[in-house]
């Protein structure tokens, strides 16, 4: 019995341990933690997501969203890309209840969007050359990957 005590006792230590850790930088679905996923939009067009919960500071979001444009961007085949849309917070739609009126007890719901600072998104546009026309200003994608991903991997 003691034995089974202390088990459970390690197990439910061990979860609060890893809840609290921050994000790493992986797919989602990977683990309940979060990560990046992608969507095509178009043959240069991609929507980027990253998902971390609230242990992971906002700017190490930014970084992973960041991140995987650039690998994203050379894993297609492409050189550069420019951010079209974002980075913007995902909002959650939430209810509350609200009376209408304070002579009678009628009850209205009230939807609105509350910003999550653990999720951001945005859409990039790919290029292969920095001739191509542009009106945004282009990021080199493997400069970004070997000039913040080396800096990110070093503090760890």
């Amino acid at each position: 019995m003691r034995k089974f005590i202390a088990i459970l006792f390690f197990l439910a230590g061990l979860s609060c341990v890893c809840g609290c850790q921050p994000t790493p930088y992986q797919r989602l679905g990977t683990t309940p933690a979060g990560g990046y996923s992608e969507t095509r939009f178009s043959k240069n067009e991609f929507h980027v997501k990253f998902v971390a919960n609230h242990n992971t500071p906002s700017r190490t979001v930014r970084g992973y969203l960041y991140r995987r444009a650039a690998e994203l961007t050379l894993e297609k085949g492409f050189k550069y890309f420019a951010v079209i849309r974002g980075p913007r917070q995902l909002t959650e739609r939430r209810q509350m209840y609200q009376s209408q009126d304070h002579w009678n007890d009628m009850v209205r719901p009230i939807e609105f969007d509350v910003p999550d600072p653990g999720k951001l998104h945005m859409t990039i546009q790919c290029f292969k050359d920095i001739q191509e026309e542009s009106d945004m200003p282009l990021i080199d994608a493997g400069a970004y990957l070997q000039k913040h991903v080396r800096k990110e991997t070093a503090v760890h």
